[in-house]
């Protein structure tokens, strides 16, 4: 070529990563569908293969676990034949009459007769009459595989409470029956449907949406992205489940709250940014590129400290928590995936289009908001003030942790007073508080004489009474005298173990109330353990990413305290408001990890902003037009993210509803007072102090004051 030939000049970057970008968007349309058209037959099924059992949600080694694997004739696996009780109980004030002890023998022959036709149903087992006289029960086996004992529970339970309520009305008023024990329970707690969770996260979702965008099409691309990869994660938790991961109902559950409200965040952002963009440049393609340079690293970043944080309970030792850990870590990877390449393959589809009938163009200005502008310049006057009084407010929520309570007990997990309730309150009223739940002893046959001995001694066991052998040991019921889901149980188990391992080794107690008491220890072991190292993991994520010291310090410190008033506040909604008496050990771990990685996502995407901003004005202009641009689109983001958890409030378990009312409670109290009112305070106060080590930016900062930051200016159009 001729030294004096004119040069083919080449694209700019943002012009050539804009036309990949453009060149791309079908392709990766097609590959999503391909992707879910597979993979949802994986993700339809993954309630079969969820497992809650009680060997499934404590450690291997732990001595319930093992009385349980025991007990199910060999190492638990999923699909492995379970059986459920149905404990049939009448009761009437004052004893029962001859009439009512007819009754009662002609409801045992009623479910006798259902045991012949009703799949799983076993032949009930004698009656028992109480000791004050005024109950009798008699229980029935419920046998079923795993992947079906909620609706072979709900059949066979249904057809005998219509034999118990039949029999009842037959002496007259007065004669109370119900029917409890673990098949009711199963059948009580097992009405809820993802198919109707999902159904209410996406109303919710769609309705919030269409009030942030305002437009006929946009509030579309964000759900069908979160549609997509919440397929994609089930088929992926699916086949997590088939390796031997314990993935439990309430992890299920949270999957699909957890993908939608994390996939609308990330939508949320990104098209408010790519709204941004769009009114700097002419060509679509070039928007998109320079919103993909600006936001992906602050994504990436808020996706991996939820990750991290997720990843950190495989150190669980609780199989539950553990289990739970991989299936967040897919949610959030599925929900990045599906909303930083299918959406902004969508956005390039319809181009302006989607935002209609707000169109942003480049003869638009910037639609700062005007509230969040308005805040930012009151903060700015008095700072400090602003600190203390938001961290007085925070710590006065933090008082309802006085009533927290821990309460395992399988009732305390139903909502309303259905009859599992009312048969067990009958249950314990008349055949004393352990009845419903004993005590499993095994104890090698040559110890037993030794065994029994010791256990009539130990303080808390009213009876003791033998069983059918389990695996070559002596089997053994052990009802105790006390709550079996109370502390002072949690004691006599304690006490038993420790003198049974001196007068009888090899000795094995379990039982719910072992579970109960397993599940404690675990759940303070855990809490030990995976507190202090979730944090940790946020704090690098956070520091690489600002690469500062001071902001992540203040960024994690004014997380666990959201996260402690969020608990508080909880606590007393929970106790006062709802009636219910104390929260599973677990729950306070599963709360702190949701509210601990989603809260940190918000000061990401915050303080992301103000660095950017920073760096050309200096950190008090920089703080406040980070919260002028952001404001609003966090609060919505919050508010997507609330309303999503709020839909686990339909399920009729307690442990699920009080994980979607404390998540969506953090949440709020995170958006519209810790990240856009007192972080930003804190920023203010202590100016370019927080980005320590890095240095002071001496042109920006000398300049830097407090008056209303202007609109950045437009910048000159791209054209091809």
């Amino acid at each position: 070529m001729p030294a004096d030939a004119p040069r083919k000049s080449r694209p700019a970057p943002s012009t050539r990563f804009g036309w990949v970008l453009r060149r791309l968007r079908w392709p990766v349309l097609v590959l999503w569908v391909l992707a879910v058209v597979t993979l949802h037959p994986l993700a339809s099924n993954l309630s079969k293969v969820t497992d809650d059992t009680s060997s499934a949600n404590l450690s291997p080694s732990a001595p319930s676990t093992r009385v349980a694997v025991l007990q199910e004739g060999a190492t638990h696996r999923i699909g492995q034949p379970t059986s459920n009780q149905a404990v049939v109980v009448f009761a009437r004030r004052g004893g029962l009459t001859s009439a009512d002890l007819i009754a009662v023998a002609d409801a045992r022959t009623a479910v006798g007769l259902l045991s012949r036709t009703i799949d799983g149903l076993e032949t009930p087992g004698p009656a028992r009459r109480s000791a004050d006289g005024q109950a009798a029960d008699f229980t029935a086996s419920v046998a079923s595989q795993a992947d079906d004992a909620t609706s072979i529970d709900t059949a066979a339970v249904k057809a005998i409470r219509n034999a118990v309520q039949t029999a009842a009305k037959t002496p007259g008023n007065g004669l109370q029956g119900a029917v409890t024990g673990s098949a009711a329970e199963n059948a009580d707690t097992g009405q809820g449907s993802q198919t109707r969770l999902l159904l209410s996260a996406l109303i919710i979702v769609v309705l919030i949406l269409l009030f942030v965008y305002r437009s006929a099409l946009l509030w579309l691309l964000p759900v069908l992205g979160a549609l997509g990869a919440i397929i994609v994660a089930q088929a992926a938790a699916h086949g997590l489940a088939n390796a031997g991961l314990t993935v439990s109902p309430l992890s299920s559950s949270i999957l699909i709250v957890l993908v939608f409200g994390a996939a609308s965040d990330y939508a949320l952002l990104l098209t408010h940014r790519y709204r941004e963009e769009l009114r700097h440049h002419l060509v679509v393609d070039d928007a998109m590129a320079a919103t993909m340079r600006a936001i992906l690293p602050t994504l990436a970043a808020s996706a991996a400290t939820v990750v991290g944080a997720m990843l950190c309970l495989l150190a669980a030792e609780s199989a539950s928590l553990h289990g739970l850990g991989p299936v967040g870590a897919i949610s959030i990877v599925a929900a990045l995936l599906a909303q930083t390449s299918f959406l902004p393959a969508l956005l390039l589809v319809l181009g302006r289009r989607a935002f209609w009938p707000f169109t942003p163009n480049p003869a638009a200005t910037d639609e700062d908001s005007r509230v969040w502008s308005a805040v930012g310049t009151r903060i700015a006057r008095r700072p400090g003030p602003v600190v203390l009084g938001g961290v007085v407010v925070l710590t006065a929520c933090c008082l309802g942790l006085g009533v927290f309570h821990i309460d395992n007990s399988p009732i305390a997990n139903l909502k309303g007073n259905p009859q599992s309730v009312t048969g067990a309150q009958l249950v314990a009223e008349h055949f004393g508080p352990g009845a419903l739940d004993p005590v499993v002893l095994l104890v090698p046959p040559r110890e037993a004489t030794a065994a029994v001995n010791t256990t009539r001694g130990t303080p808390g066991v009213a009876t003791i009474s033998p069983q059918v052998r389990v695996e070559g040991y002596a089997s053994y019921s052990v009802t105790l005298a006390i709550n079996p889901y109370s502390t002072q149980a949690g004691n006599t188990v304690k006490d038993l173990r420790h003198q049974l391992s001196l007068t009888a080794p090899g000795s094995l107690v379990g039982g719910n109330p072992g579970i109960s008491y397993d599940l404690t220890q675990a759940a303070t072991r855990d809490t030990v353990v995976l507190i202090p190292l979730v944090l940790i993991v946020i704090l690098v994520v956070i520091a690489v990413l600002l690469q500062a010291i001071v902001a992540p310090l203040l960024l994690v410190a004014t997380t666990a305290l959201s996260f402690a008033a969020s608990f508080g506040l909880s606590n007393l909604l929970w106790r006062h408001v709802f009636g219910y008496s104390g929260v599973n050990a677990e729950l306070p771990l599963y709360i702190f990890i949701f509210l601990i990685a989603l809260g940190v996502d918000y000061n990401i995407f915050l303080t992301a902003r103000i660095r950017e901003e920073a760096r050309t004005s200096g950190t008090t202009r920089g703080t406040l037009r980070g919260l002028t641009v952001t404001g609003g689109v966090i609060t919505a983001a919050g508010v997507v993210l609330a309303g999503t958890f709020l839909a686990l409030t339909q399920n009729p378990q307690v442990d699920i509803t009080e994980v979607g009312i404390a998540i969506a409670i953090g949440v709020l109290l995170d958006t519209l007072l810790v990240r856009t009112v007192l972080v930003p305070a804190a920023f203010l106060a202590m100016k370019e102090t927080i980005w320590w080590p890095a240095k002071r930016n001496k042109k920006t900062s000398a300049g830097d004051g407090t008056r209303p930051v202007p609109s950045l200016p437009l910048q000159k159009a791209k054209t091809r």
